[in-house]
Order: structure tokens, then sequence, then C-alpha cells
């Protein structure tokens, strides 16, 4: 993945195509992902799972989007996340610049907003009326 950032911050959605709770961000997640395709950064998906999972939970959006796939989870566990959905923004460095757990627009509009601003980039609507209602997010089983 560091070959990704040199040039380009990076916002990744961490999800768990074993989980339900993941299913309900995908759109949204979709949506602030395309939302920068024009911008000078990357937006993808990391799924923990196999790439054959990861296609099927994500159906066409493993496609439009850039997806990478952790079967082992040796990303989460680096990471050391705890809850999926994630959502994690990298500079180029790669440092980690803003993160959050679970489902909560605010946070993720702030990380969203920050990227948005470093970029001098459109924000995206968060949240919208389509998007879920906040929650907590489910454990990650390392």
């Amino acid at each position: 993945m560091s070959e990704w950032v040199t040039t380009f911050h990076l916002l990744l959605v961490v999800i768990d195509p074993y989980t339900h709770e993941s299913s309900w961000i995908v759109e949204t997640a979709g949506r602030i992902l395309r939302s920068f395709k024009g911008a000078d950064c990357r937006g993808a998906w990391m799924v923990l799972g196999n790439e054959d999972h990861s296609k099927e939970f994500l159906g066409p959006w493993s496609s439009e989007i850039l997806t990478f796939v952790d079967p082992d989870l040796s990303f989460a566990r680096g990471m050391q996340l705890e809850k999926t959905p994630a959502l994690l923004h990298f500079d180029q460095s790669p440092k980690l610049v803003g993160s959050a757990e679970g489902w909560n627009p605010y946070e993720w509009k702030d990380i969203v907003n920050n990227l948005a601003d470093a970029m001098s980039w459109s924000k995206p609507l968060l949240p919208d009326s389509e998007d879920p209602s906040p929650y907590g997010g489910v454990p990650i089983t390392l």
C-alpha cells in the first residue's frame, strides 16, 4: 500500500464482508470515495477478507474504486484497528493523519473535510439523508 501514497494522500474505508454492519455503510462510503475521484488523492476499500469475498460484498464498487484485501488481518493488526467500519486518512509519508472506527458521521465528516481542505477540493455532504444512523461498529476478531 505504501506505493500508493508516495505522491498522493490515501482515504481508506475498512470493512468486514462477514458482518451486516459493514454492508450498511457501503453506499455512503462509496459516495465519499467517489467524491474524491478527480482530486490529488486516492480513495480505496480495505476489505478484511479475500478477493472473491470482496468482489461479492462490494459488487460494482470493487471495480469502480481501488480495492485492497486483508485476508489474514495483518493490516488491521498493524493499524491496531478494533472495529469496522473504519475510515483512515494517510498522507504521503505514509502517516496516519485521521481515523474513525464505527460509523459516526460527524467523525467521518471531520476526516473527510480535512482531506478536502488539504486537496483544495469540495467537501461531500455528511451526513446525507440516505446515510445509516450512527452505530459503534463491530469488533474485529484478531
